[in-house]
Formats: C-alpha cells, structure tokens, sequence
C-alpha cells in the first residue's frame, strides 16, 4: 500500500502545474456537457464535460480543432490542469478552437493491473466519443471536421493511441468484465453514432500502448511522438508502468515508431529527447509549474506537425 501512495505522489508531482494565465484574446466556455457515461461502482450516468476555447475574432470559414486530454496516471488530473489550460489557450492566440475534455478516472484505492487496463479503455471510448460529438456538432462550434487533432499527454496519450489503434477483436480481457464497456465507438447519441473516429492527425507526449501489434498496416492516422528517454513512469522503449512489476506491461514511442517504420508508415514523425524524463515541460519552483523554455519548445514541434497536416 506504501508503494501505491508514494506511485500517486509520483504523478501528482510530475504532473501538476500552476503557470501560464488565460489570454484576454481568448474565448472560453466552460463545462460543456458532450456525452454521460456510466462508472464502474455508480449506479447512474455521470456527464462528462470540455472546456472550450477559441479565438475572439469572428472567422468566416470553419476552424481547424485540437482536442487535449491530461495526464495523471488515470487516478488524477482535471482538463483544469494547467498544462491543458496553456495548451488550449496556446491553440486558440493562433486561430484554432480548441477543447479540454474530461474523462473517466478510477479509484485511486483500485490501482492494479486489471483497473488500468479497465480505465484506460474507458478512457479511449471518451475519446471517441468527444470527436464524434464535435462532428455531430461542427456548426454550432465552427470546426472543420476535416481537420479535428488530438493531444494527449501521459495517460491522455495512452487512451489516444488505444482509441487510433486498438480494434473491437483486440480488447483485453479486463474490458469485457464490465458489462457497461461496449465496443470502443459505440458511445453517445444517434447523430453522434453517424460519425466516425477518424481524425486530422495525434499529439502523443510520452504515451505508451499495451501490445504494438495492435497497430496495423491500414491504420495511418499521422502522429507525432514527444518522449523523454530517460522516463522511468511510461518507458521511452518497454517496461513495467511506474517501474513496478504486476502494472501493465507497456511499450513507449520508440517501439510505436519502430512499428510504424516497420509496416511503411511514413506519416509520423519521432522526436525522443535523451536527456529528458517523463513530463518533462514541468518545473519545480515551490510549487510545480510549466517550464516556458520547455513548453515552447515543446509548441514549434506541435505547431510544425498541425500545419503539415492541415491544421493552418
């Protein structure tokens, strides 16, 4: 149990932050619902909800749109965070809309294997879910549904990837042990249910995917890879989660690049920083904060990769 509490201690230092204010040349609406889901241990359908920016000039045409999803070990984190808040407002100064979604979470009294592997296709399905309903909804937001991207860090990384790359007759065992957990794109209204989970393009910062045989020839979405190779949470090649035999198995972005390379993918792109670790665009001053060297930096790769794949 001491190990568990000191694991969380681990993500809510690494992952926590406290910098980069809200622009005034930014829009934002909060606690938008777009879709209920049902919890494993409650009874009812609880709302998840987004955060939405955009930018405070009227635009005739329809805007290219980036969906971020925070870490947080899937026990914490808000699409509050920090992080979450600098990205969206980031996207929005430079024309995009932008939205910061929440998704489910587990128990921080139930981390084991079997959970993580639960709640990180959970995790997916509200992925999916968020992308369907801006499609089912591009006229009141103004999004091109052409050009919707995703940007996820840490465990936000990981329910992407399984969202891009993990089919209906892959899912782990542990998924079908929840009644409730229907197939990956099933979630959400009937307008919801016309549209599909395709996507512009992936912002994976230092994810991971549980087997990467589950990514297969036909499955191009572009990516871009953002990892520090000196991460010990979610390993840059494989390892145990968090370093701790009986947590989920994982392989981080140099095998997904290994396998993309492999099967000829062309559209992604690999940026592994040697001497970086996990979360590495957070600093320590008292408190945790963004490391704006970090972040910007972290910004030129993001914004390069969007515009090369439709997001200018």
């Amino acid at each position: 149990m001491m190990k568990r509490i000191a694991l969380l201690s681990l993500v809510v230092i690494l992952l926590c932050g406290n910098a980069f204010s809200q622009s005034n040349q930014v829009h934002v609406k909060k606690g938008v619902p777009y879709c209920t889901a049902h919890f494993p241990g409650k009874s009812k359908m609880q709302k998840l909800c987004f955060d939405f920016y955009e930018p405070d000039n009227p635009c005739d045409t329809l805007r290219p749109l980036v969906i971020t999803l925070f870490g947080g070990g899937f026990v914490l984190g808000t699409r509050a965070w920090e992080d979450m808040v600098a990205w969206c407002n980031r996207f929005a100064e430079n024309g995009y809309a932008a939205a910061s979604i929440d998704y489910r979470l587990m128990s921080a009294t139930d981390f084991s294997y079997k959970s993580l592997v639960r709640t990180g296709y959970m995790a997916a399905q509200d992925v999916s879910a968020a992308v369907r309903f801006f499609k089912a909804n591009y006229e009141k937001y103004g999004i091109d549904t052409t050009r919707i991207f995703l940007l996820g860090q840490s465990a936000g990384a990981v329910a992407i990837i399984h969202a891009l790359y993990m089919d209906e007759d892959e899912r782990p065992a542990e998924t079908f042990a929840e009644p409730a957990l229907l197939p990956m794109h099933s979630a959400g209204t009937t307008e919801m249910q016309k549209h599909t989970f395709e996507v512009a393009g992936a912002v994976l910062f230092w994810g991971s995917i549980f087997k990467p045989d589950y990514i297969d020839a036909d499955e191009v979405t572009p990516v871009c890879l953002i990892h520090g190779e000196k991460d010990n949470i979610l390993p840059v090649d494989s390892g145990y989660a968090f370093s701790v035999p009986g947590l989920p198995y994982v392989y981080g972005s140099k095998v997904i690049a290994e396998r993309l390379k492999a099967l000829g993918t062309t559209s992604f792109e690999s940026h592994l920083l040697e001497k970086e670790g996990h979360a590495f665009y957070f600093r320590y001053l008292s408190m945790y904060y963004l490391d704006a060297l970090k972040f910007d930096s972290c910004w030129e790769i993001v914004h390069a990769f969007l515009r090369r794949h439709g997001g200018d």
